[in-house]
């Protein structure tokens, strides 16, 4: 079965994603293995307790900001850094990172720019649903719907 159309799109069933982690859970979980009680961390962070409540909940609209505060307070600090795939997971991305020794992870863009620069030792039909997927999602995500190939 091939999931290229034209040569250049690639057509991959959308695939059934695990919820996201948010933010929220993390702070709650960071702040109970702190011993600490909602008010006790709303005073720290200079929040009443009712937002903490709402950073703890994930509730949209609640500033980034406002995380960062929350998280400094308990001595923890935010880092943005590109998403990450695991080689291991994809039997397919890992193949084509062998000259890559050491590396269990690469950045989603780098993923996709193997999966574009190597597509002629991609074996399609052992692509798993789960690669497909990721596939998908990064050829969507930075590729504009196209698989450059």
């Amino acid at each position: 079965m091939s999931y290229i159309r034209d040569m250049r799109t690639l057509q991959i069933p959308p695939p059934s994603h695990a919820p996201a982690i948010t933010l929220g859970p993390l702070l709650r979980r960071a702040r109970r293995e702190a011993c600490l009680t909602q008010a006790e961390l709303a005073v720290r962070a200079g929040l009443n307790r009712q937002k903490l409540v709402e950073l703890e909940q994930g509730k949209p609209g609640v500033a980034i900001a406002t995380y960062a505060v929350a998280l400094a307070a308990l001595g923890l600090e935010m880092t943005v850094q590109p998403k990450r795939v695991r080689l291991v997971d994809y039997p397919q991305l890992k193949r084509l990172a062998w000259n890559r020794p050491g590396d269990d992870e690469v950045s989603e863009q780098d993923a996709l720019a193997l999966y574009e620069r190597n597509w002629n030792l991609v074996d399609q039909e052992s692509m798993t649903a789960a690669e497909r997927g990721l596939l998908q999602r990064l050829v969507d995500q930075y590729g504009g719907g196209v698989l450059h190939v």
